[in-house]
């Protein structure tokens, strides 16, 4: 199918274009993106349609001007010279530093592998500082942590790997010891500042073949502090309570909407055990849940964030595996460092930050969040 013109998804104007390079090589093109001020988190990419960035305020095209089967197989070529054959069997990710820029591409083939796609994220060259993220103070504190589980919750795309990155790095500025990563594929290169930071990428040809090997041979490697870019199985689950249980500090992201399900999911891939649920309550030192939500004029994100630090009361509903009463819980705001969704909301709304709608979106509260609009 070609790209027709009646296409609804806007067109860039010549003034936000900043003159894109559009007779250029498709790498060309992406570079001049990457290192644009343009605000975007991807860059999509269909064979025969316009290069495609995905803004706050939604898609839109960067010019009229397709993209041909012949550009996508030299970019590919750039990223993976065995593309043909991996993307034969299934899409395939890379990550891959750009001169100026590093990107992950996820490439594919789609209508019956006639037509040839990628998607485009763009990383940091080096950690955001943490103090830049929008973390409530509380929520910085983590990276004061030397043992015990943080959990990073929340959908996909939401920059839980941009937190984790900058968490990281905060503990690579203020201490020495080793860190460990583990990742699919590795984002954001962590410089070595007072730390030894050894990163390692996930995958069939890469460091290690699975999140689960990668923590078993983490405990071997005499490390200070443990990343799992996410547990999506029992046995990472079950890897990641027993690393942190061991000494070192575990932060792991999980796909949950709000801290009492992302909880329900831990507790859940740890079997419902009483004794896994009583080693959870222990080792557990945080969860933060957090959302990416456009600006009221979609120039920018915000980000929104739920914190619970647990305290005796929340130990025992863990350990009773009662987690749907962390929320009533959480609502009453008795306990230090803890705060709800609804509250950094509340915030953003009263500054007229973000829209109504959005913030709705964003709730991990919808009863609680009505009650308060």
């Amino acid at each position: 199918m070609e790209y027709h013109q009646s296409s609804q998804i806007p067109t860039l104007s010549y003034i936000e274009n900043e003159d894109h390079p559009v007779f250029g090589t498709l790498v060309e093109q992406i570079l001049h993106l990457l290192n644009s001020r343009l605000v975007f988190s991807d860059i999509i990419i269909h064979q025969n349609s316009p290069l495609m960035l995905r803004q706050p305020k939604g898609l839109v095209a960067v010019t009229d001007s397709p993209i041909t089967r012949e550009e996508l197989e030299e970019f590919f070529d750039v990223i993976e010279p065995n593309w043909n054959e991996r993307i034969a069997v299934r899409a395939f990710d890379r990550s891959i530093d750009l001169h100026t820029a590093r990107i992950r591409a996820n490439c594919f083939s789609f209508q019956g592998k006639k037509r040839l796609g990628c998607v485009i994220r763009r990383f940091p060259k080096e950690p955001i500082a943490l103090s830049e993220l929008g973390l409530w103070p509380d929520e910085q504190e983590f990276a004061r942590l030397s043992s015990g589980l943080v959990l990073i919750i929340g959908d996909t795309c939401q920059g839980k790997s941009t937190t984790i990155a900058s968490m990281i790095d905060e503990i690579n500025k203020q201490r020495s010891g080793h860190i460990i990563t583990i990742e699919d594929p590795v984002e954001t290169l962590i410089p070595q500042r007072k730390c030894i930071i050894t990163q390692r990428e996930v995958g069939e040809d890469a460091d290690v073949e699975s999140y689960y090997l990668g923590a078993l041979d983490a405990l071997r490697e005499r490390p200070d502090v443990i990343v799992i870019g996410e547990i999506r199985d029992a046995e990472t689950a079950q890897e990641a309570l027993a690393l942190a249980e061991s000494g070192p500090l575990v932060f792991a992201t999980l796909h949950a909407r709000s801290t009492e399900l992302g909880l329900q999911k831990m507790l859940r891939l740890l079997g419902n055990s009483e004794a896994q649920a009583q080693a959870l309550a222990h080792a557990l030192r945080g969860v933060l849940c957090q959302a990416l939500l456009p600006s009221s004029e979609g120039n920018r994100y915000h980000l929104a964030t739920e914190c619970l630090v647990p305290s005796s009361a929340v130990m025992r509903m863990i350990e009773s595996g009662d987690v749907g009463a962390i929320r009533a819980h959480m609502n009453l705001g008795r306990d230090p460092g803890c705060h709800t969704m609804n509250a950094a909301l509340e915030g953003l709304l009263a500054s007229h930050k973000v829209r109504v709608e959005d913030a709705r979106h964003a709730t991990t509260d919808r009863v609680g969040f009505a009650d308060m609009v």
